[in-house]
């Protein structure tokens, strides 16, 4: 099952780069759109959110939220 995080604090391309390379050090192959604000990690990854989080703290005011449903 596909993971997927919705984005808050990203605005535009260059947040989206800064969220990109925070998830792909967590999580090679992980892929960030703009709109709508998301993270999707690659198949068979888990990651919890504190995890995620703490990775994007370090790119800016970034906050991850696991998308349910």
């Amino acid at each position: 099952m596909t993971q997927i995080f919705e984005i808050s604090g990203m605005h535009c391309g260059g947040c989206a780069s800064r969220v990109q390379r925070a998830a792909t050090a967590l999580a090679p192959g992980a892929t960030v759109t703009l709109d709508p604000p998301r993270l999707t990690l690659p198949e068979g990854v888990k990651l919890d959110a504190e995890t995620v989080n703490k990775a994007l703290a370090e790119f800016g005011d970034y906050r991850a939220e696991p998308l349910v449903g």
